[in-house]
């Protein structure tokens, strides 16, 4: 019975009245349909499964299509037990080697799968794992487990149960309601594994857990953070969503690389190094850009926007990703690894595409030069699908290039083609400058940047006098001038005024290091680049 979805916890409910789930099946084989809907009914669905006529193909994916229209809204099938929120499982008990969904008489010989139909698989299974976590059972002589284990771990809290813990599988509704009642604090330090155990013994005194109990109430502790509201799972769907999506073709394509423009004014956001594009915002004229340095993801201007025009914080380089220890990260170029087997994803062999996102679970998003993007696996199961290319090949050289010229065609003047001094002055901002002069930490799309405060870089000198000064140049002859550098600065109305003394003397620094250094300064709680 090859793509079976069903709780087999039902054999454990039977046995247990306090245990009351709605229960729902999918058979998928030579033909996919559901065989119950939801019910509590446990002896009935016992009965229906012994109808079930094994053979014909395996077409995973159209079952969790049909699963996908069940779930429905994922607000009306949460509970909450305690602290824990609890939304639908999905047990899936198959040999994990998916055919194409086509219905085929039972004469005909099963479809193989194509690798179109896994990309497919893996994207439907993928949003359905956002919220709820799929349980794989392996069944059959030879099930393909790390299909299994992948399709598991890309949902929320899932993972491989193997067929003598399907009992063990059944409990978790009654572990689950163990643990909401538990009192720990969970600090990584080695110790978390008796804290719970202690705090179950005094909170259950006079009840005996198993072994497989004890285990199973841990590891739901452990994993607490993944069995939140469906309020904070929309809202990292919300934040995901914004990644990694290209928006605007105007716009530089995923995957290009980039460093501080001609209007940056983000401070050291960059860490003073280049970095990917991986989104376009949904606000025009925005990228979301992934710095190589320090792995922080920002949004920045390109372009004009509803309130500024021509505003570049960034423009396009040709600088590779370089990595400093790490296996793999965002901006890496890769091709074909030796575990490939996605056909044409990449659009042929020896196409190069570009790393967007490495995932702990060993698994990357890789943007490939025609504009597709897909998930591969880059240590996930012991398998490397990809291969890092060797950023200073004539082939890596050629790629970056290529992407380069074809984004300055459509902004000409907007990359690095002859920018390096513009790069190398921004590079030089000061570490003297007070701390309340750095430039924010985080940036939100909604706020919009500070405009740059346009000053002529030069001397200017203190006059004793101390008269407010209505031209952009100060006289420095007479004896009524001071002979240290007095910097000033420019209003809305054209009225230069002095910068305060702790800022001058911090400009002076930095100016005296380098005179072609940007140096960031705070002027009536505003950030102003001078």
């Amino acid at each position: 019975m090859d793509g079976l979805f069903f709780s087999i916890a039902l054999f454990q409910y039977s046995n247990h009245p306090d245990i009351d789930e709605n229960v729902a099946v999918i058979v998928c084989g030579r033909h996919t349909k559901f065989l119950r809907h939801y019910s509590n009914q446990y002896q009935d669905i016992k009965r229906c499964l012994d109808d079930v006529e094994f053979g014909g193909p395996c077409p995973l994916s159209a079952a969790f299509l049909l699963l996908r229209g069940v779930l429905g809204n994922f607000k009306n099938y949460s509970r909450s037990i305690g602290d824990f929120h609890v939304h639908q499982r999905i047990i899936l008990i198959s040999n994990g080697r998916p055919t194409d969904y086509i219905d085929i008489d039972s004469d005909s010989p099963p479809l193989t799968g194509s690798s179109e139909g896994m990309t497919h698989l893996i994207k439907v299974t993928g949003g359905i794992g956002r919220v709820n976590p799929i349980f794989c059972v392996p069944v059959g002589g030879n099930p393909a487990l790390g299909t299994l284990e992948f399709l598991s771990g890309q949902s929320r809290g899932g993972k491989v149960v193997y067929p003598d813990k399907a009992r063990q599988l059944a409990k978790c509704s009654q572990n689950l309601k163990t643990a909401a009642m538990l009192s720990f604090t969970i600090k990584n330090d080695g110790e978390d594994r008796e804290r719970i155990l202690t705090s179950l013994v005094c909170t259950c005194p006079h009840r005996e857990f198993s072994e497989l109990d004890q285990n199973d109430i841990i590891d739901l502790c452990m994993r607490k953070p993944l069995f939140c509201s469906m309020d904070v799972i929309i809202k990292e769907i919300e934040d995901d969503q914004e990644l990694y999506i290209e928006r605007d073709l105007r716009m530089p394509p995923l995957g290009s690389r980039v460093k501080r423009g001609r209007d940056w004014q983000w401070g050291d956001q960059d860490m003073f190094g280049p970095g990917t594009v991986v989104g376009h915002s949904k606000d025009v004229g925005w990228l979301r850009i992934a710095w190589d340095k320090n792995k922080a993801i920002y949004p920045y201007r390109y372009g004009s926007n509803p309130y500024e025009n021509d505003k570049y914080d960034v423009m396009i380089c040709d600088e590779p990703r370089i990595l400093e220890g790490e296996l793999i990260d965002p901006g890496c170029l890769v091709t074909r690894g030796p575990d490939w087997e996605w056909g044409n994803q990449d659009g042929g062999a020896k196409s190069i595409g570009t790393v967007l996102r490495v995932d702990d679970n060993g698994v990357v998003l890789v943007c490939w030069k025609h504009g597709s993007c897909h998930q591969y696996r880059y240590g996930y199961d012991d398998k490397i699908d990809l291969q890092l290319c060797d950023p200073f090949s004539p082939e890596s050289v050629r790629f970056l290039k290529t992407s380069m010229l074809s984004v300055e065609e459509k902004y000409p003047g907007e990359t690095n083609v002859s920018s390096e001094e513009e790069f190398e002055n921004t590079h030089c901002l000061s570490n003297d400058i007070n701390e309340e002069a750095a430039a924010p930490t985080s940036v939100d799309s909604t706020v919009r940047p500070t405009s740059i405060l346009q000053v002529t870089k030069g001397k200017y000198f203190k006059n004793s006098i101390k008269e407010t000064i209505r031209t952009p140049d100060i006289e420095t002859d007479g004896p009524n001038f001071s002979t240290v550098n007095q910097w000033w600065w420019r209003d809305s109305e054209g009225i230069w005024n002095p910068h305060s003394k702790e800022a001058n003397s911090k400009i002076n620094k930095c100016y005296k290091r380098d005179p072609k250094s940007t140096v960031v300064v705070m002027i009536k709680d505003q950030t102003y680049v001078n």
